[in-house]
């Protein structure tokens, strides 16, 4: 009769060879407990030696978006090297996995899935690269909303935006139309907020700090300095707040504006509830 393998053996094991659980436990009771044994038998099936590489940088992936009914799952997965990340059974790994997290409640944040992260290091051993699943959402929509998704071509970026439409049903595919430009604003112009107001004072301040310290700001008078301040606090919500930015389909047009215009033209309350934007190795 074999011993009985401790949760705490299988982690062990685990962190020595970066194998799955299910593989350390299978490797341990084959091994009747014996540590180096069980070392042994992943080395020799190929599974031990995804913890040596477990330093490796991680700045290539892809993104995945998937969409039924009134649900948005998006999933950003690395990996080593563009190679990889190119590989189809990557692209459809993340497809799999965004589909899941429509369905099943546990995957909604699958980065912290132990059941998900065991799939993709099965993938990451016949791949021999170091892969994690950084991060993933999903996005209920509530009845007044629209949903407009936008991946680019490379499956590295991708966007989702959530308008609230509360005017004629008849107009919601305009609206649509007017959520799918967002999400590719989003992807062009990598926004961090929706609104100035959401830009935290401490990310301003820094800012400030940073252009104090430029040779264009150095012997400047209080008073043109607070100005210089102004213009560039003014030009960073331009850059990093979807409503501050121009519409990439007319520079002539800020985003808040035209929210208000199409509004109008809808005749419906209109507004941007969130969107979420990922980018393979971008904050």
């Amino acid at each position: 009769m074999s011993a009985a393998i401790s949760t705490e053996q299988v982690m062990t094991l685990r962190a020595q060879t970066g194998a799955g659980i299910m593989d350390c436990k299978a490797a341990l009771k084959e091994a009747e407990g014996d540590m180096s044994k069980a070392v042994e038998i992943l080395r020799k099936k190929g599974i031990a030696g995804l913890a040596k590489r477990a330093g490796r940088t991680m700045k290539e992936g892809v993104v995945e978006v998937n969409m039924a009914q009134n649900k948005c799952a998006m999933v950003e997965i690395n990996c080593e090297t563009d190679f990889v990340a190119k590989n189809p059974d990557v692209k459809d790994f993340a497809k799999q996995l965004a589909a899941d997290m429509l369905v099943n409640p546990a995957l909604a944040n699958p980065s912290e899935s132990e059941a998900a992260k065991e799939k993709l290091q099965n993938l990451a051993m016949k791949t021999g690269e170091n892969m994690i699943i950084r991060r993933g959402c999903v996005i209920n929509l509530s009845p007044d909303s629209v949903l407009g998704t936008y991946v680019h071509t490379d499956s590295k970026k991708a966007a989702v935006v959530e308008l609230s439409f509360t005017g004629d049903a008849s107009k919601k595919e305009a609206v649509l139309s007017l959520a799918k430009d967002l999400a590719m604003q989003c992807v062009a112009m990598a926004p961090k907020w929706l609104n100035r107001e959401d830009v935290p004072a401490e990310v301003i301040e820094k800012e400030k700090e940073i252009y104090k310290a430029t040779p264009q700001a150095q012997g400047k008078s209080e008073i043109a300095l607070g100005k210089m301040l102004e213009g560039r606090i003014k030009k960073f919500y331009e850059e990093s707040c979807l409503n501050e930015q121009a519409f990439i389909r007319d520079q002539k047009v800020k985003i808040a504006d035209l929210i208000k215009s199409k509004s109008a033209e809808l005749g419906g309350a209109l507004s941007i509830k969130r969107f979420v934007c990922y980018m393979v190795g971008v904050e």
